[in-house]
């Protein structure tokens, strides 16, 4: 029986951090969720903006955390998340690291191959670079997850963004490099749709704003691998329920490694074709 596993995912940043995060689901759990998703929203969301949907009400974590009174009413939509949803997945960069990962990257690949005035192209944008850790490794670790069984394909829905329209150009080519094993992996094109229209969306916003304070919040040097908040759950003043989390993140060293990595095969593809080597954006 096909299951039909869909992964609804949404950014959350500031200065300091970059995440993408949500869920994954089958359709027909999203299909509960969502209608006790909508129950909710009249009396614990939020007004909506003027829409083409037709949408009153909405959930948008930056605005519940405005003030106590919404903050209290975040529990109840995490509830119905933990009811209906048991893997959620999260990707974080933080951005400092981001940006001397790229200065290493760059230095390395003049130190080797004096190449200058590399240009990382989309990989300089951390939605774009952290899009594809997420995607590389969720896939890569699949046989991990007991949720999820390894046969059954993932269809991606991201938020509706700018960086869509590169994503998705890239997207044959990116297939083209994964290999079969992985590529069989993949559901559908990803989608980027609006969180009116897919409230499944919404609880992708919670979940990656959540993250995204737990790292701010959190001194990487206690030794431990994610933080102590985001293991636990806590919220605050309430906890979440153990459930399976899957947390990817890329330090310093990985970003600097991987950037290189791409940026040698853009070298070794203008090689291959017996052109000069003017690196612009890369599409592996």
């Amino acid at each position: 029986m096909i299951l039909n596993f869909q992964a609804f995912v949404d950014e959350s940043y500031s200065s300091r951090e970059f995440v993408l995060g949500g869920h994954i689901a089958t359709a027909e759990q999203w299909a509960l969720l969502g209608k006790e998703w909508e129950r909710l929203l009249p009396k614990f969301g939020i007004l909506a903006p003027p829409n083409k949907f037709g949408k009153t009400y909405h959930f948008h974590m930056a605005e519940m955390a405005m003030t106590p009174e919404r903050m209290e009413r975040v529990q109840v939509f995490y509830r119905t998340i933990e009811n209906h949803v048991a893997t959620s997945i999260s990707c974080r960069i933080n951005l400092d690291d981001f940006k001397r990962g790229q200065e290493r990257a760059k230095q390395a690949m003049f130190a080797k191959y004096r190449v200058q005035n590399l240009n990382l192209g989309l990989w300089a944008n951390p939605y774009f670079f952290t899009f594809r850790v997420l995607v590389d490794q969720f896939h890569q670790r699949r046989n991990q997850l007991k949720s999820i069984p390894p046969d059954e394909q993932v269809d991606f829905i991201f938020d509706d963004k700018v960086e869509k329209k590169p994503i998705l150009e890239a997207w044959d080519g990116y297939l083209l490099r994964a290999g079969d094993k992985i590529k069989s992996r993949f559901g559908a094109t990803p989608r980027f749709e609006n969180d009116l229209q897919f409230e499944a969306l919404q609880t992708a916003d919670l979940w990656a704003w959540w993250i995204r304070k737990w790292y701010e919040g959190w001194k990487e040097d206690d030794g431990k691998s994610v933080p102590p908040q985001m293991r636990d759950l806590n919220f605050g003043s309430w906890y979440g329920k153990k459930r399976l989390k899957i947390a990817l993140s890329a330090n310093e060293d990985a970003i600097a490694g991987a950037l290189e990595n791409v940026a040698i095969q853009a070298l070794n593809d203008a090689l291959d074709l017996g052109i000069s080597f003017e690196p612009r954006s890369y599409e592996t």
